[in-house]
């Protein structure tokens, strides 16, 4: 399917695996989802997107965060499932273990970020309108929440509607979690592929809060 064509219903985030995500990811997983070329785009993309001197929130954190060289941050802010794993994250300054899956409430205070990113992993959450809403709430006035998906999933965990989608149709699917969320200005969509046909693809869509 290329388009998002319908309403979201809950059996769209259904997953083949419904066992708790603590036990899949109970195990560090030290590796990368997509290759060089892909991971450069990424820090391209947030060197343009955030500004220096934030302090910036990291969902869905893993062992690397990509950020760009150069790139000046107050402090940067891991949530993922597994400690060892941000622990090992040279980028992180603190980090928090906690499961948006169970909860998607933020244990963060309201107007505390410069920013937010997901990287690679949001078609992991069976939550996501609920966790878009919590990242407006911690999100500061005009600050941006962005979202960096490729191809590469765990088909296992993926949720239902994201395997149905295909590229434009992802991106419409994350714009939809936005406007459905409330409180953001008009999601955009970007291409940061960086070699069609020789890297992985890599795709961003962002908006700020209003």
């Amino acid at each position: 399917m290329d388009k998002l064509n319908q309403p979201l219903t809950r059996e769209m985030f259904d997953r083949l695996d419904e066992n708790d995500d603590g036990l899949f990811y109970v195990a560090p997983r030290k590796l990368v989802h997509i290759d060089d070329g892909a991971i450069a785009a990424v820090g391209q993309c947030m060197a343009k997107t955030f500004a220096p001197n934030g302090l910036l929130l990291d969902l869905m954190s893993s062992w690397r965060s990509h950020l760009p060289e150069g790139l000046v941050k107050q402090k940067l802010l891991g949530l993922g499932l597994n400690a060892e794993e941000m622990a090992d994250n040279p980028d992180l300054d603190e980090y928090i273990v906690h499961n948006l899956n169970v909860d998607p409430q933020l244990p963060f205070p309201d107007a505390y970020f410069d920013g937010a990113v997901v990287t690679v992993s949001i078609q992991y959450l069976t939550k996501p309108v609920a966790v878009f809403a919590e990242v407006n709430r911690v999100l500061k006035v005009g600050c941006p929440f962005l979202v960096l998906y490729s191809n590469r999933m765990f088909p296992t965990k993926a949720v239902r509607v994201w395997q149905m989608l295909r590229d434009k149709g992802r991106a419409e699917l994350i714009q939809a979690y936005f406007h459905q969320a409330g409180g953001y200005a008009e999601a955009v969509f970007e291409d940061w592929s960086p070699n069609p046909g020789a890297s992985d693809p890599l795709f961003a869509v962002f908006a700020r809060k209003r």
